[in-house]
């Protein structure tokens, strides 16, 4: 009897172990292991300038682990931008030659910038690393 006993409350424990398993299985966030990558458009603004007229071409992309992230950038990607007009149109031609000696910094700061502004818009995703594959200044 208590061997019986001893099984069914075994089986319980597996059945009930394996229900649990199953249900919260679901709500786990898709992490993959290889990075996934979203361009954001190519990036151009009028640098200030005494003499005449500077630009500052740039190309960046997104990297993120999460799937769920790759899926929801493409609605953000007007404010991110929004976040580059805002923190360049305050910089001079010279201080952007300066910043992009140091392009780990860059990508470090604009990553903290995309990531502050993604959480002010109650978004709760955000970007592991920011990319810069182009840049050009004139």
């Amino acid at each position: 009897m208590k061997v019986l006993v001893s099984i069914i409350v075994a089986l319980l424990l597996v059945i009930g172990g394996g229900a649990y398993y199953f249900l919260t299985k679901n709500d786990e966030k898709v992490v993959v292991v290889t990075p996934q990558f979203y361009p954001l458009e190519r990036f151009v603004i009028s640098l200030d300038n005494v003499t005449n007229s500077r630009y500052l071409v740039l190309e960046l992309t997104l990297l993120t682990h999460d799937s769920n992230v790759i899926e929801q950038l493409p609605a953000a990607a007007p404010l991110l931008n929004n976040n580059l007009v805002e923190h360049f149109s305050k910089v001079s031609h010279s201080e952007v030659k300066v910043l992009f000696k140091d392009i780990p910094q860059v990508q470090s700061l604009l990553r903290d910038r995309f990531n502050e502004t993604l959480r002010n818009n109650k978004l709760s995703y955000q970007v592991e690393q920011v990319l810069v594959t182009n840049v050009f200044i004139q």
